[in-house]
């Protein structure tokens, strides 16, 4: 059944993008402006900074959506974001990170930074179709960016080192999968991602596929 859109995305969302793509560039340039001069060259500051500007940049360039997601789908895949904006809160400033947890954190933002770069004008946040891509990293999982994304949360519980890092990178864990089949219901509208979701059975590791029973217990209703 083909995905029911919650907004008519023909007339508002070149100028949803525009205002997302511009907003999200100047949060890059503002927060390192607003940077203490001890966190200013600090790598991980520099990554996240330079992962947030890509974004920006695709929400400007990125085709229009074939299809988006219903109200289940987008209400399934915000918790995920919401999360990582948590853990990234929760984190020390990154002058008192160690070199692991630093260097955990980068390895994530190169993967997802690769990955978007990859998707290219078929990025997005939230579930849609904007046609499917399969190269680079997506030759081995279907969604790289978010085992990236997994990664810097992985980063951001070592740096703090406490309770409360790793208990949301325990939620972000099961919210990113929840994340991740709520967008496969979409892309499954197309013929071409069915036939790349038999091709590439991995979703965020290299041959280990996912369904949750509960994502099953809901496909059926």
């Amino acid at each position: 059944m083909p995905a029911k859109p919650i907004l008519d995305w023909r007339v508002s969302e070149r100028w949803f993008n525009l205002a997302i793509g511009l907003s999200v560039c100047s949060w890059a340039v503002l927060g390192m402006l607003a940077t203490g001069e001890s966190s200013l060259h600090a790598p991980v500051r520099w990554g996240i900074a330079g992962l947030n500007l890509l974004v920006g940049l695709l929400f400007l360039i990125r085709r229009p959506a074939k299809a988006v997601g219903g109200v289940r789908d987008v209400l399934q895949a915000l918790p995920a974001l919401v999360v990582a904006g948590l853990a990234l809160k929760v984190a020390p400033p990154p002058v008192g990170w160690s070199v692991h947890a630093q260097v955990v954190l980068l390895s994530g933002v190169a993967l997802a930074g690769v990955s978007f770069l990859w998707l290219g004008r078929c990025f997005a946040v939230l579930p849609a179709r904007r046609g499917v891509v399969k190269g680079g990293p997506y030759r081995w999982v279907r969604h790289p960016a978010y085992t990236g994304e997994l990664l810097m949360l992985l980063g951001c519980a070592l740096a703090s080192g406490r309770w409360p890092g790793y208990a949301l990178l325990a939620a972000a864990v099961v919210l990113v999968c929840v994340r991740a089949l709520a967008e496969e219901r979409v892309l499954a509208g197309d013929p071409d991602y069915r036939a790349y979701q038999q091709q590439t059975r991995g979703m965020l590791l290299p041959g280990i596929g996912l369904t949750l029973p509960f994502a099953r217990a809901q496909d059926r209703q």
